[in-house]
């Protein structure tokens, strides 16, 4: 069974996955989790214990850096206390390869930073081929064609060209299998992701 944590969006997620969604919550936005009594809850109503779990899928951001560390601490504490693969998953392939794979469109992820500053990756193909920072509210990828739009800003508040909205901000229980092919799973602790740098080789 599957542990996978979502958090960059500020509004946690917890789900059990076992050849489908056993269990899953969100909870209110920016709400302070135990998440040690959740996990307990979540296992209660599944039906199942603690023992049941191979692996941790947890989102590393970049995104709300107040979660995510928690919900990294919390995955980083339990894989080393239960000997559990932890497979990190960032943010811009969370929310982009779910909309590329849903809507047959690439993905322009942004996640906010500070007031109007954006962390963006832009998804093509299942893969970041952007990525970068906008300390102005202003997107500007090389790729000119139509993309979706996921993540924290709205049009209001963010310039970017060709493009379609979706209110989406994090991704349903459901769309593990589709991210399947970007969880590469560790032994060793996971850090979150506080910059763009480097999301291309994503």
């Amino acid at each position: 069974m599957k542990l996978f944590l979502q958090t960059s969006s500020g509004q946690p997620a917890l789900v059990l996955w076992d050849g489908g969604v056993i269990f899953e919550v969100t909870y209110d936005r920016m709400q302070r989790l135990d998440y040690g009594a959740e996990l307990r809850a979540a296992l209660e109503s599944a039906g199942r214990r603690l023992a049941d779990i191979s692996e941790i899928i947890v989102d590393i951001g970049p995104g709300r850096l107040g979660s995510t560390r928690t919900a990294v601490a919390f995955a980083n504490g339990l894989a080393y206390a239960r000997r559990l693969p932890i497979a990190p998953l960032n943010s811009v392939l969370l929310l982009g390869a779910y909309a590329e794979a849903t809507h047959g469109t690439p993905c322009l992820v942004l996640r906010s930073a500070a007031r109007r500053q954006y962390h963006w990756g832009l998804v093509k193909g299942g893969r970041i081929i952007e990525a970068g920072f906008a300390p102005d509210a202003v997107i500007s990828p090389a790729f000119k064609g139509p993309v979706l739009v996921a993540g924290d800003a709205s049009p209001e508040r963010a310039t970017v060209a060709n493009a379609r909205w979706l209110e989406l901000n994090s991704v349903p229980g459901a769309a593990l299998p589709l991210l399947a092919p970007h969880l590469k799973p560790t032994h060793g602790p996971v850090v979150p992701l506080t910059d763009t740098t480097g999301l291309t080789n994503g």
